[in-house]
């Protein structure tokens, strides 16, 4: 009787870690992850053309990229703090510091500080990947 509720625990434990293990995050996290996806290519773009010519007399463009950015972060902040993910939760902190970075320093028309925030915000979407994203065989992503 005893092995059998042992076996039994032991058998809802390991069910209840496999279905933890990876999972497919909910639509607001992954449009969330989209739009900051789409932001951030679109601002590398925008630092090119910014670098290019040499000056950029209009910095009003990068306002979208300020909203958009911030309210994904938002969302991803929460969806972190819900998973109790200390690291993720720092990480996703350091992109909302980011994009305030990214706000004054188009306010400012900084280029060197655009392009520092520009940099702080792809850093962060790439360790908080590392850390807890992963590929399934059909090429979509599933939380650690």
């Amino acid at each position: 009787m005893l092995r059998t509720g042992l076996a039994t625990g032991f058998v809802c434990a390991l069910i209840v870690s496999i279905a933890q293990a990876d999972e497919k995050p909910a639509e607001a996290y992954q449009k969330a992850m989209k739009d900051l996806n789409a932001s951030a290519q679109a601002l590398r773009a925008e630092v090119k053309t910014i670098e290019s010519a040499g000056a950029y007399p209009d910095y009003t463009p990068l306002d979208k990229h300020v909203s958009t950015l911030r309210a994904a972060f938002k969302t991803t902040l929460a969806f972190w703090n819900d998973k109790k993910a200390a690291d993720a939760i720092t990480v996703t902190e350091a992109g909302l510091k980011g994009v305030d970075d990214l706000e004054k320093a188009a306010k400012e028309k900084s280029y060197d500080s655009l392009v520092a925030a520009s940099s702080a915000i792809s850093a962060t979407c790439a360790s908080c990947h590392k850390a807890h994203r992963t590929q399934t065989p059909d090429g979509l992503y599933e939380i650690k």
